[in-house]
């Protein structure tokens, strides 16, 4: 099967650790960059080919990773998607599918760190007749939460608790042949997703909280990853 990353950001929020001298899925975490995790993650779970979706410093991910990237569970094929201008999430996507031959495809952000049974997603999905699958993870709060009673006594503080929402993991599978209507430019959040949706063409798949996930959005996701994260094999 065939997997899309996005890693052609310019990764705004992380650029005092970049300081636009690698892009952000190249950030290490652990020893390894966010998009070598990826990349392991996949082929972990027989994903035998990765298109990836370049624009800012593209010849520095190309020259890092080549046409094969040996991972820990074997190697994988690497091809590269190069906007020319900024074409949004659901433009990149668009771009990409001239190299995408398997039936379905993964599609995920270049700044995740996870360690789910992606063989679970597939699972699911192929087992379901919509045309796309969101995997959804359960949202960490930002902040601390305040438990106040009436009379405005504070009745337990809550660092950071996982809340009961459920948020867009950046990982997703698709039927293949829908890749067709994401548009030529824009955000796939704000144009496809929401018209499949609309159409019932969408099912989440709900990550057990047990399994690590984190977006790297910000240096201080940086710094907590670091300190968290423990690999792609459950612990």
């Amino acid at each position: 099967m065939d997997s899309i990353i996005l890693c052609g950001g310019l990764g705004t929020r992380i650029r005092t650790v970049t300081q636009d001298s690698y892009p952000k899925a190249m950030v290490e975490i652990s020893g390894k960059t966010i998009l070598a995790w990826e990349l392991a993650w996949l082929r972990k779970y027989n994903i035998t080919h990765a298109i990836l979706a370049v624009r800012h410093l593209a010849d520095y991910i190309e020259e890092q990773f080549g046409s094969i990237y040996e991972t820990p569970y074997g190697k994988i094929e690497v091809s590269y998607s190069k906007e020319r201008e900024k074409l949004g999430s659901g433009g990149a996507i668009k771009l990409a599918q001239g190299f995408v031959s398997s039936t379905n495809v993964v599609i995920m952000n270049g700044d995740i760190l996870t360690n789910f049974g992606l063989d679970e997603l597939v699972k699911f999905h192929i087992g379901n007749p919509e045309l796309g699958t969101i995997a959804a993870v359960k949202m960490r709060s930002p902040f601390g939460i305040l438990d106040i009673k009436e009379n405005n006594t504070i009745s337990k503080f809550r660092e950071k608790p996982i809340l009961d929402h459920w948020i867009h993991a950046g990982i997703d599978l698709f039927k293949s042949d829908v890749l067709e209507r994401f548009p030529e430019q824009g955000q796939m959040e704000e144009t496809i997703f929401v018209d499949l949706a609309k159409e019932q063409q969408l099912k989440a798949f709900k990550v057990n909280p047990k399994y690590y996930w984190r977006s790297i959005d910000s240096p201080k996701d940086l710094q907590e990853a670091d300190k968290e994260w423990k690999g792609i094999e459950l612990e």
